[in-house]
């Protein structure tokens, strides 16, 4: 398999996690009604989701970074998997919360590496190109993946969402296993040195936060005005 279909492999990865992570918001409305609880509680699933990716993904990769890339990405993706079918087949506000944490930690993984393998699969001259395709698979997942997890959610419950990134995350996981070459890792980065990484990036951080921000808030303020009232989000 050429490189080109390698790096598309690990953006259809990425277009998962993406998925995963913010297809919550689009049927928060449904997860609040099976779970029994109101939607602005359960908006803390979205919250729980993003201090574990922010905080464990750093820490992980630190602990990991000598690891092979290939058995490292399978490992976490795996885990990520695993999650995804935790969702679908666990009851209850506190294990959902707990599935999520899990789904965040392998989430972070998944993408950091996803975008490390791209770089070195890629032909020469070629690794920005191949970081900026796997990139892509996130932002997709905000245009294609949420409306197309609320259809599945509509025509067969919001459970089935993630049964159905699982599944597809499982045949994803073979072809990575099959194609994709082994690498080592690279040298450990302190964690010091990662968060010092914000005082010269700060504004790409802040611009990055309040671009996701703009697109999920209008979303979840709708769906909080909604259900207040009475009245349901379609």
């Amino acid at each position: 398999m050429k490189s080109t279909w390698k790096v598309y492999v690990l953006a259809l990865i990425s277009f998962l996690v993406g998925t995963s992570n913010y297809i919550v918001s689009g049927i928060l409305d449904r997860i609040a009604e099976t779970l029994g609880t109101s939607v602005a509680a359960a908006g803390q699933l979205i919250t729980v989701y993003s201090l574990a990716y922010a905080v464990g993904t750093p820490i992980l990769m630190a602990l990991t970074a000598k690891m092979d890339r290939l058995k490292l990405l399978l490992y976490s993706l795996g885990l990520f998997i695993a999650a995804n079918l935790l969702t679908f087949i666990l009851s209850g506000f506190g294990f959902f919360i707990a599935a999520r944490i899990i789904t965040a930690l392998g989430a972070g993984v998944v993408t950091v590496n996803a975008l490390s393998i791209a770089a070195k699969i890629a032909p020469p001259g070629k690794q920005a190109s191949a970081i900026a395709n796997v990139t892509m698979g996130i932002t997709a997942s905000l245009i294609i993946g949420v409306p197309l997890g609320r259809m599945v959610a509509s025509a067969f419950g919001w459970k089935a969402v993630f049964l159905t990134i699982a599944i597809v995350g499982s045949l994803a996981m073979l072809v990575i296993a099959a194609v994709i070459p082994r690498m080592q890792g690279d040298k450990p980065v302190p964690l010091i040195k990662q968060f010092a990484l914000l005082k010269t990036s700060g504004f790409g951080c802040f611009s990055d936060y309040f671009f996701l921000v703009g697109r999920i808030f209008p979303r979840l303020y709708l769906l909080i005005t909604f259900s207040a009232r009475g009245d349901s989000f379609k």
